[in-house]
């Protein structure tokens, strides 16, 4: 059987911030930033499957890509990631870090800038409304 032209499986993406870093460089300094950020990509790469997709976006931000993840899924599984980094203190520091997230699905047809683009915009919905939060675009 021929597989159905134009079904195609949903991407999630999530561009992930961390909260408080320049508090935290202006603290207890740039190694300390480096530090957490080391911190936060480990701790993300051990929750993730292998085909998930993790990179650096700029400074504090990440872009994490989903395949075959739906919204909901995908919410859940950034909500589990807040948890496992807030269970676990950055090593010599001891400072527990959170991160907010802003979650889309690519809708069909949408450039990835498009699709980052909503989702750094609930990335910053998600700071306003109090930080550590993850909010759908």
């Amino acid at each position: 059987m021929a597989p159905r032209s134009g079904c195609l499986s949903p991407l999630a993406l999530a561009l992930i911030d961390l909260d408080d870093f320049k508090r935290l460089n202006d603290t207890l300094g740039h190694q300390a930033g480096d530090e957490a950020l080391i911190h936060l990509v480990h701790t993300l790469r051990s929750a993730l499957r292998p085909s998930d997709i993790l990179g650096r976006f700029g400074g504090e931000e990440f872009v994490l890509m989903l395949p075959d993840t739906g919204l909901d899924e995908a919410v859940t599984a950034l909500t589990r990631f807040q948890r496992q980094l807030a269970d676990c203190r950055v090593a010599g520091s001891g400072v527990a870090l959170s991160f907010s997230a802003g979650v889309v699905v690519q809708s069909p047809g949408e450039s990835l800038r498009e699709s980052i683009e909503r989702a750094d915009a609930a990335t910053y919905a998600a700071k306003r409304a109090g930080k550590n939060r993850v909010f759908t675009g």
